[in-house]
């Protein structure tokens, strides 16, 4: 049976996105709207203000993004629908300059950033990494414009669950059928998503990763990422987290780690006791006076953390690793262990 999937893309104007999107194949319905703040009730006007006031420096947290909600009907096998899944992403991506940081042409604030959001309760342990390699698939073809050293910053898109998701007001919607000649305001760097699967550098693209960590992740992660830093114990994502589902590389998409393997350490970090097979590299760590052995994504090679002998079967392994470099995706169905 069809499983309809509903994304929330954010292309700054959600006019002209709108419009762009509606038609695509297997879009059943598109809807305007905020999404991504902190106001759980926002309008027009109290985005506008919310944002001027952001600018001016007398306010703090986060202002929405203007969206289009689309409804898309997936096909029933998964294979099929990651395929058929990919023009919508392509449009997405063609459709705006990812690389403008909070803006898109004339229209300036975080309420026009480049976002992609997803609900949660969808079955997203297919959609997800492939949300993620998209992103990454595309600026690898950023990247390979210039010969790696590329003329355009990188996509700086927001990938996450949705938050706070309210429709726009009536005259916003459907605003260019209403008003053939209305505004649209978006426009592309030229650089197409490439054909589907696609295929990703390595973690030998060191230089590629680091680029397009600098502008996906916060500032906490890519100290983790690629300076081998440490979150505080108790303080990073997902250490509570208990819903079956999977662990990804936040850059490429790639399976890290199953929630049937998480358990509780009580160390103030997620632990598992096996990582998906082939998905991290071990590798030896003499810092601070110590021998461990640290961590990596085979995809990227970002430090994830460290793995240590202390763990319960049937490995009796601890990966001990950073939770703000994971990704994590719920399932609809219970995980087996590796």
């Amino acid at each position: 049976m069809a499983q309809r999937i509903t994304l929330y893309f954010g292309m700054g104007c959600f006019w002209g996105a709108q419009q762009r999107l509606r038609s695509l194949p297997g879009v059943v319905a598109t809807e305007v709207g905020y999404a991504g703040g902190d106001d759980p009730n926002p309008t027009y006007e109290r985005v506008l203000a919310f944002e001027r006031a952001l600018r001016a420096g007398f306010a703090t947290g986060r202002n929405h993004a203007e969206v289009v909600k689309v409804v898309w009907e997936a096909p029933s096998n998964r294979a099929d629908a990651a395929t058929a899944l990919v023009p919508l992403l392509a449009a997405f991506w063609a459709g705006h300059d990812p690389t403008q940081r909070d803006r898109q042409g004339n229209d300036i604030g975080s309420n026009y950033r480049s976002a992609l959001y997803y609900e949660t309760n969808d079955d997203t342990v297919w959609l997800l990494p492939l949300l993620l390699a998209s992103r990454a698939a595309y600026a690898w073809a950023l990247w390979q414009t210039a010969g790696g050293a590329p003329r355009f910053s990188a996509p700086t898109t927001e990938i996450a669950p949705v938050r706070h998701y309210t429709p726009a007001e009536s005259y916003h919607q459907d605003y260019l059928i209403k008003h053939p000649d209305g505004y649209c305001g978006l426009g592309g760097t030229g650089v197409a998503l490439p054909p589907y699967p696609w295929t990703l550098p390595g973690s030998e693209a060191r230089r590629f990763w680091a680029w397009l960590g600098q502008a996906v992740l916060s500032p906490e992660a890519f100290a983790i990422a690629f300076e081998h830093g440490t979150e505080r114990p108790f303080t990073g994502c997902h250490l509570h987290e208990k819903h079956p589902g999977r662990f990804f590389d936040p850059l490429s998409g790639a399976l890290l780690f199953r929630s049937a393997t998480k358990f509780d350490s009580g160390t103030g970090w997620p632990s598992f006791f096996a990582a998906e097979p082939g998905a991290v590299t071990e590798h030896e760590d003499r810092s601070y006076g110590m021998v461990r052995t640290e961590v990596r994504s085979r995809a990227t090679g970002i430090h994830l953390g460290h793995l240590f002998p202390d763990g319960p079967p049937p490995t009796g392994l601890r990966y001990c690793i950073n939770g703000n470099v994971l990704a994590f995706a719920p399932s609809a169905e219970a995980e087996r262990s590796v």
